[in-house]
């Protein structure tokens, strides 16, 4: 594991970042104190969106039908 200045790490967080997605590790340093360690992540995940259910409504108006009556009534 590599110490890193704070500010090295502020300048050039993106050759960082891609250092520590190769398995590189870091603890960055401030004013001569640690303060953060910074790790590959190793589990993985399947992907930040979510699996979308799709409703389907019971008669043949779409979801902007319902939108559209519920303005006009106002």
């Amino acid at each position: 594991m590599d110490y890193l200045k704070f500010t090295d790490f502020r300048n050039h967080s993106k050759e960082y970042f891609d250092k520590v997605e190769q398995g590189s590790s870091f603890i960055i340093i401030r004013k001569g104190k640690p303060v953060a360690k910074i790790l590959p992540f190793k589990e993985s995940i399947a992907g930040w969106k979510r699996d979308n259910i799709k409703i389907k409504l019971k008669t043949a108006k779409t979801t902007l039908d319902y939108i559209t009556e519920e303005r006009n009534e106002k």
